[in-house]
């Protein structure tokens, strides 16, 4: 290839057909809705995903020494759509299993997994899914 030096190499005039037909798709989903009611259900779906955590979660640090804080600030007018779950033991192993499962979470360690539900392609099954998982992968490795 014959590129320009620097960043200018990496300069294109058409976008490649594979990428922009994932573009076009996203583009034509989001012009039938609006920025409100794409906020709006973030806010139920996070919302959904803080009560279950809380709720699976309490129960579970009944019978386990398992914790969970979450690190996100509780206002929903202060969040996006992700959620750090903080963990009193590390969360490799959980993490590990979490992604042989097919669940795309985030962690930082040794104790945060961040999870995100976007209001896009997740819904209210996906995050009682992952919840259900959570739980199970966390009664296994911890």
């Amino acid at each position: 290839m014959d590129l320009d030096d620097g960043a200018f190499g990496y300069r294109i005039s058409n976008p490649p057909i594979f990428l922009a037909t994932g573009i076009l798709g996203f583009l034509e989903v989001f012009n039938k809705t609006s920025m409100e009611k794409l906020r709006e259900k973030s806010l139920k779906l996070t919302g959904y995903l803080e009560f279950l955590v809380n709720f699976h979660l309490q129960k579970l640090s009944e019978i386990s020494k398992v914790r969970c804080e979450i690190l996100t600030p509780k206002d929903p007018e202060q969040r996006g759509c992700q959620l750090s779950l903080k963990f009193n033991f590390d969360i490799a192993e959980v993490y590990k299993q979490l992604v042989r499962r097919g669940i795309a979470v985030d962690k930082r360690y040794p104790y945060v997994i961040r999870v995100t539900p976007v209001h896009f392609y997740n819904n209210f099954t996906d995050v009682w899914r992952f919840v259900k998982q959570l739980v199970e992968c966390i009664k296994e490795f911890s």
